[in-house]
């Protein structure tokens, strides 16, 4: 298929009709920026060649253009089969599709609606969707030869049958016979009654996994009984062993028993034992506590009485420091204060030199102020001379009688159309003179008879006194006058009037002529002018000035005389005696004063660093006076708690002492009464209680033994009588049998599949060698292609699956999908692949056909060496196919040789601004 023509209208971006004419075989480029609508003219041929013109589903309702309800069509023009077809198709409310064939001179119709649509199809081997618009994978011929923007873009395009043969057809591969085909089917259910296709495992519910489940079932049910008759085996030995078990557990019982008896004397004794003992220990933890309370009182008088001891020692070693502190204080109190001293003197100089600074400087403000009142002054006189001249200019104007331009012009008026009527007046006929340039002969009309004369070169043919008539010129026209001459008196009358008007408007203004008035008029425009040239200056100087009156200046003179004055005030002088003043040299005081401020600072840190130590003395002084203070507090109160506390015991340290010595000893005597109990009774090990505690604790488990092992007898007698109830080795038998003949019959079912399955491998490989001999072609003219834009040095080699639904490359570390390649790599595979299927279909077979290759953005991940690699390819391919180039950058494609561009934005801009559009 060839397209020749594609318009779309009311399509998605696409609101006015946008056309790409003029197309054929070769290469076109369609170039825009990003949104303006490539994609959008690929989904529109494709809407238009595959969906149904009544699909209204969801997609199809995307195409109206955002926010109408604006009806999606489509006319393409096309070649298919050696004819050329023109498709008009229109959706959703307008929805219609017809399909006509040109016949040499004109287009006629072929057939419409669905009609149309099917026969469409068929040029593309499209099967179209039977329900909504057609999915990608349904685009026939178009899926193998368009790499368009679809999310698919980067999936491989499987072939259906009619695909396959077609390109069976083309690569010189014979299809299979009808008798083959059965015989494939054939084998393939036969194998299909086995096996599932893909994976080959059982089919669910086939009679091979019926069989399996028989088996399965039976063998369960075997080896279930042959578990059952182990567990009554097991029961009864274990129904033995138990009764076994028991005696034996009797006898060990009586043993513990025995021995219980035989200790009871020995645990009375250590009881009481015991006893004596835990009163004992009670004594000796009394004792201990009154020793342990005696002990510890004596430990803290006698801290205390250390404390004291060392407070009074500590508040008589910072006496000699307290006094060097306070004397140290003294002479830091008296050079602070001297610092003091110096710092207010330097002060002083300092306060008497800002004085003459600042002196100085009112001095000179003053003297800028009189300047600026003189200049004031100045301006004031300036500004009152034009403010005179202004107002004299104003008397003059006023005093002559006004005047305006528009009189004049009324009095002017009148005078020329007295003029004009006393011209028409003197005018009893006009007087017309022709002189050729050229001979000539002239006609006119005189008394109702036409006169005809010839003229010389420059001779001239006077007509005077004539009221009306016409002039016919050979070779250039005829002129017809009329003066109206014969109305004379009406212009007489009309001259009175007019004459009357300006005598009337003359006396008005009280002259004579109309030049006494033009000059009265020039004397009062000059008064005029002069006044304005005076207003200008005046308002020129108020500019200048930046004032908005005269009167205004007067308010900041008065206001500049006052600052003097005050400024004068200030300084103690009259405003006369201020330029007699000497002028101040105000950097020499400025830097007086400097001067006088770092002396001032210099004599202020000193004074600082003075009052600093000063403080610090005053610190350290009594800092020294607390810390002996508080020693002397500190053991007058612990001495006032160590008498509080002895007076309260009634004792002295030394009573206390002998006291805690007695305590001591009577708690040495119960500890040693204590230990030879202890030593009476036995280890813990060997007391009576422990033992009685270990048999007790053995007779408990022999007892607990007893009870679980005639659990175990009752148990397992009685599984025992349910075992024989059910008749498990009876049915045993029965199962065992029906196992065997369920083996049989699945053995038989087991060698028909594998056969079945021996059979379909076998026709498998028959298929992939005739497979290999339909890919191989195409895999070459892949390679071929892709190892050109790769360039040399590249092993790699392409493995196409048996309907192109998978790709590899075989590499030296063995075959790699394509997916697992980058991004260039696997769009440069799928623009080869589109490449060598077009030029197959176009090349070979029983009815080769060129074809259209779609390349929307197909190498925007390709380097820049590659895809100058790739333009050769495409420039090759144009020879014998269509190539349909959508892009956003045309730079990158016009080395094309035979290139036609489309500049789509231009187009659509053309569209929407041609007359009658709306957009």
């Amino acid at each position: 298929m060839i397209l020749r023509r594609l318009r779309v209208q009311h399509f998605r971006c696409f609101r006015n009709p946008v056309e790409l004419s003029g197309l054929g075989l070769g290469v076109h480029v369609v170039h825009a920026p990003n949104e303006m609508g490539k994609s959008s003219l690929v989904l529109a041929l494709a809407r238009a060649l595959f969906d149904r013109y009544s699909t209204k589903d969801r997609e199809i309702q995307n195409l109206r253009p955002w926010g109408t309800n604006l009806s999606p069509t489509v006319l393409v023009e096309l070649d298919a089969g050696g004819k050329r077809y023109r498709l008009e198709k229109a959706f959703l409310d307008g929805a219609m599709s017809t399909l006509d064939e040109w016949t040499g001179t004109k287009f006629e119709r072929l057939a419409d609606s669905h009609d149309a649509d099917e026969r469409v199809r068929r040029f593309l081997l499209s099967s179209g969707a039977q329900v909504g618009a057609t999915k990608l994978g349904q685009w026939g011929l178009a899926r193998l030869l368009w790499l368009n923007q679809a999310p698919e873009r980067h999936e491989l395009p499987s072939l259906d049958s009619s695909l396959k043969s077609r390109l069976m057809d083309a690569v010189g591969v014979v299809a299979l016979s009808e008798a083959e085909q059965r015989v494939l089917k054939g084998v393939e259910k036969a194998y299909l009654q086995y096996f599932t296709s893909k994976k080959g495992k059982v089919a669910a519910g086939s009679e091979l996994e019926r069989s399996e489940e028989a088996v399965r079932s039976l063998g369960a049910v075997v080896e279930a009984l042959h578990a059952q008759r182990e567990v009554m085996a097991r029961h009864a030995t274990e129904c033995e062993e138990a009764r076994v078990s028991l005696d034996e557990l009797g006898r060990e019982r009586a043993g513990y028993e025995e021995g219980l008896a035989r200790l009871q004397e020995q645990l009375r004794w250590e009881s009481r034992l015991e006893q004596q003992l835990a009163l004992q220990e009670k004594d000796v933890q009394r004792a201990r506590q009154e020793w342990a309370a005696l002990d510890q009182k004596q430990r803290e008088l006698l801290s205390l009485r250390r404390s004291v001891e060392l407070h009074r020692v500590v508040a008589g070693e910072k006496e000699p420091g307290l006094q060097v502190a306070r004397e140290a204080l003294v002479r830091e109190e008296a050079a602070w204060g001297e610092a003091k001293e110096t710092h207010l003197g330097r002060l002083g100089e300092q306060d008497k030199a800002e004085q003459r600074l600042e002196r100085g400087r009112l001095l000179e403000r003053a003297r800028q102020s009189l300047e600026e009142q003189r200049r004031l002054e100045v301006q004031l006189r300036q500004g009152e001379r034009l403010e005179k001249l202004l107002e004299g200019s104003r008397k003059r104007a006023d005093v002559s009688k006004a005047l305006s331009d528009a009189e004049v012009r009324r009095v002017e008026e009148a005078e020329r159309k007295q003029r004009q009527a006393q011209d028409r007046l003197d005018v009893r006929g006009i007087q017309v003179g022709f002189t050729p340039e050229a001979p000539q002969t002239i006609e006119w009309e005189a008394q109702g008879s036409v006169q005809r004369h010839k003229l010389a070169k420059d001779e001239q043919k006077l007509f005077a006194g004539v009221t009306s008539g016409s002039l016919r010129i050979k070779g250039v026209g005829e002129v017809r006058l009329s003066t109206g001459a014969e109305e004379v008196g009406k212009l007489q009358a009309e001259v009175e009037k007019y004459r009357k008007e300006v005598a009337r408007k003359l006396q008005e203004h009280g002259v004579k002529s109309l030049q006494e008035l033009r000059e009265r008029w020039d004397a009062q425009r000059a008064v005029l002018q002069a006044h304005e040239k005076h207003e200008e200056a005046l308002t020129t100087f108020l500019e200048a000035a930046d004032v908005e009156s005269v009167e205004a200046l007067r308010e900041q003179l008065r206001e500049q005389a006052g600052r003097v004055g005050a400024l004068a005030g200030q300084l103690n002088l009259s405003v006369e005696v201020l330029d007699a003043q000497p002028s101040p040299d105000l950097e020499e005081l400025a830097d007086e004063l400097k001067v006088r401020r770092q002396e001032v600072r210099a004599r202020e840190k000193v004074k600082d660093e003075a009052e600093v130590r000063y403080r610090q003395a005053e610190r350290h002084a009594r800092m020294v006076s607390q810390e002996r203070e508080g020693a002397l507090e500190s053991a007058r109160a612990l001495e006032l708690e160590l008498t509080t506390r002895l007076e309260a015991e009634g004792l002295t340290l030394e009573q206390l002492g002998a006291k805690v010595v007695e305590s001591g000893d009577a708690l040495a005597r119960l500890e040693n009464m204590l230990k030879g109990l202890r030593e009476q009774l036995p280890r813990p090990e060997e007391r009576a209680s422990s033992r009685c505690r270990q048999l007790e604790e053995a007779r408990e488990r022999v007892l607990e033994a007893e009870r679980q092992a005639q659990a175990r007898i009752i148990r397992a007698e009685a599984l025992l009588e349910q075992g024989g109830e059910s008749g498990a080795y009876s049915r045993l038998g029965e199962a065992e049998e029906k196992l065997a003949l369920a083996v049989e019959a699945h053995q038989r079912l087991r060698t028909r599949a594998e056969a079945a399955d021996l059979l379909r491998q076998r026709v498998r490989h028959w298929q992939e060698q005739v497979n290999r001999t339909f890919v191989a072609p195409m895999e070459a003219a892949v390679q071929a292609r892709l190892s050109h834009i790769r360039g040399e040095g590249r092993r790699e080699s392409l493995v196409l699956g048996a309907d192109l639904d998978d790709a590899g490359l075989r590499t030296q570390d063995g075959a790699r999908a394509l997916a697992q390649f980058s991004w260039g790599m696997q769009e440069q595979t799928l623009f080869a692949l589109r490449l060598a299927l077009g030029e197959l279909l176009s090349r070979q077979g029983h009815a080769p056909e060129p074809q259209l290759v779609v390349l929307d953005d197909a190498l925007v991940n390709t380097d820049s060496v590659r895809h100058a690699r790739a333009l050769d390819l495409i420039a090759t391919a144009g020879e014998s196919l269509q190539v349909l180039i959508l892009t956003a950058f045309p730079e990158r494609y016009r080395t094309l040789r035979g290139l036609k561009e489309f500049d789509l934005r231009a187009l659509a801009h053309d569209s929407a601004s041609a007359p009658g559009r709306v957009a």
